[in-house]
């Protein structure tokens, strides 16, 4: 207790020092601010701010939860009808609930990028599902990668399900809302350019999900709170437009049997 009334004793007597200070330099500032904080901090440091979990990290390091999911697809002996690749989007859905007659492997990763498919691809082909749709790029655009480099690492993606029988299904990468207006402009750049990849090979399926998601160049705010992941509205249109390439290889029956949201 006295030790605390010293430290509030000296810091006044600092304060009072410091606020006469201001005047005798000339600064003529009725409180110092600077000096001010800088006292404050040294008597009552300020705590360490707390990182939310799924905080975009700062390194290029993968984070802890990439690691905790990415070791439980390579645990993961079963084999799919279909494996679902991309970032948050991809993973917040419940891609079996959507469609459930199909085996669906859900391979989405919160926060991930294109290289970060890459480093996972194993687990992915180890699923050995007959048709992967795959969505992402927004996080590297957002982390400033170029729409080149982005580009590249997508044809090694689907070269590579290519060559180990899956069929990719490359889905045009969701614009965002209009605080994401700079990295939709490189969206819509790398969407051509995925497309022209898909026209070029008879191997490849374009599937273009922003001429029903989106409205004057943007995420439609009817399917978004926060300009980026979709609501129930937003996955139900998503729905409506994969459930023929989902279900193509299946009966008339089996196509319209699938619950809508």
């Amino acid at each position: 207790m006295k030790q605390q009334k010293k430290k509030v004793f000296f810091a006044s007597l600092s304060i009072l020092v410091a606020f006469l200070g201001g005047f005798a330099t000339e600064e003529y500032q009725m409180i110092p601010y600077t000096k001010l904080r800088a006292i404050i901090n040294r008597v009552t440091p300020t705590p360490p701010r707390r990182v939310s979990y799924f905080a975009r990290p700062v390194k290029s390091e993968p984070s802890n939860y990439y690691l905790d999911r990415q070791s439980f697809f390579e645990k993961d002996g079963q084999t799919y009808d279909v494996v679902m690749v991309g970032a948050s989007i991809i993973e917040a859905a419940e891609w079996e609930d959507l469609f459930p007659s199909l085996n669906i492997a859900n391979r989405g990763i919160y926060g991930d990028t294109t290289a970060g498919v890459i480093a996972r691809l194993d687990s992915i082909l180890a699923t050995k599902a007959e048709k992967a749709f795959i969505m992402v790029g927004l996080n590297d655009l957002s982390r400033g990668l170029s729409v080149p480099e982005v580009y590249a690492n997508y044809e090694k993606i689907v070269m590579s399900l290519k060559e180990n029988g899956i069929s990719p299904y490359i889905q045009s990468t969701i614009l965002g809302g209009e605080r994401k207006a700079d990295v939709n402009l490189k969206l819509v750049e790398l969407n051509q350019s995925l497309q022209k990849l898909a026209s070029e090979s008879e191997d490849f399926i374009f599937i273009d999900l922003n001429s029903r998601l989106t409205k004057n160049g943007i995420l439609d705010p009817r399917f978004s709170k926060d300009q980026v992941h979709l609501n129930g509205d937003g996955y139900a249109v998503w729905q409506e437009i994969l459930r023929p390439h989902m279900l193509g290889n299946q009966s008339h029956n089996a196509l319209h049997s699938e619950p809508a949201l």
